[in-house]
This record gives C-alpha cells, sequence and structure tokens, in this order.
C-alpha cells in the first residue's frame, strides 16, 4: 500500500474525477454519433456555428493556459534563486507547465483538425445531388475518422487544461 497523506489521495482523486467527467462527456459524443439510427446523424454534423464555438472554446483554452504557463515560469525563475518551494511544490511546478503547454499544443492541433473536419463534411455534402436554386452547402456530417481525431485532441486538451490548473492550485496550497 502506497503511503501517502490524505491531501495528496484527496488531489489525485480529484483530478481523477475530473478525467472521468471529461471522458464521460466526449464519450457520450462519440457513442451517440455511432449508433445505427437517424438520430446519430445529429451528433456528427458539423455546422459553422458548431465548428465555431468549438474553436472559440479551443482558443479560450489557448488564451488560459499560454498566460498560466508563462506566470508559471516567472514563478519558477524566482523559486530557483529563493529555494521557497517544497518537493511536492516543485513538482507541482513542472507538472503543471507541462501540462499548460500540452495544452497549448494540443489545442492548436484541435482547431486544426475542426477546421479540415468541417470543410471536408461541407465538400461532401456539395458533392450530393441537390435541387437546381437550393444554395451553398455549408454544413455536413463528420467521417468516424475526423470525429474521432477530433474528440481525442479534445479529450487531451481539456484534460492537461484541468489538471494543470489542479497542479496550479496546489502550488499555491504549498507556499
Amino acid at each position: 500500500m502506497f503511503c501517502a497523506p490524505l491531501q495528496t489521495w484527496i488531489f489525485y482523486g480529484f483530478a481523477a474525477l475530473i478525467e472521468v467527467g471529461i471522458g464521460c462527456f466526449l464519450g457520450h459524443i462519440f457513442y451517440r454519433a455511432n449508433q445505427k439510427t437517424d438520430e446519430a446523424k445529429q451528433w456528427r454534423w458539423s455546422s459553422e456555428d458548431s465548428r465555431d464555438m468549438w474553436m472559440d472554446a479551443a482558443k479560450t483554452m489557448i488564451s488560459a493556459a499560454g498566460i498560466a504557463a508563462a506566470l508559471l515560469a516567472s514563478l519558477s525563475a524566482s523559486a530557483r534563486d529563493k529555494t521557497v518551494l517544497s518537493a511536492i511544490g516543485t513538482f507541482s511546478l513542472k507538472s503543471a507547465t507541462v501540462c499548460l503547454v500540452m495544452c497549448v499544443c494540443v489545442s492548436m492541433f484541435l482547431i486544426l483538425s475542426l477546421a479540415r473536419g468541417h470543410e471536408a463534411a461541407k465538400a461532401r455534402e456539395n458533392l450530393k445531388p441537390r435541387p437546381p436554386g437550393s444554395g451553398q452547402v455549408k454544413e455536413g456530417p463528420l467521417t468516424d475518422f475526423a470525429l474521432s481525431i477530433t474528440l481525442l485532441a479534445a479529450f487531451v486538451a481539456l484534460s492537461s487544461f484541468f489538471v494543470g490548473f489542479l497542479f496550479l492550485a496546489r502550488i499555491m496550497w504549498h507556499i
């Protein structure tokens, strides 16, 4: 059995609970989109509005995680001179920085996968026969691959975002 303080068990339990919550949220979308029903098409449908909302969420994560990572880098520089952080604080500083930087990088990939997936869905809908004068197609269903890649990137980005901020909070708890 591992011998650790109760605070450590609570911290990692809360982090695991957040991961399970994110997995359930995105897994539900994946599950519903892969049913063999007419309703499943709604769950994989990509419109410009939905794409823009998901992109805005990714951009917000990039901004928040980037600012936090910059603050952590400055804290790291000042902590090296004075050794104010305990071993747990130092580990949390490194973990938070890695998680937040990973969030920024994966969120950039998420934006690219959302944009490309939406454009491919739109192009496939444009290839379908349509009545004359029906207007330009601006939406369409994502393929299994595009949906999987997008949801996987969203899982990694959201997970690293929340875990990075949990480690940031842990640093403040141990200062």
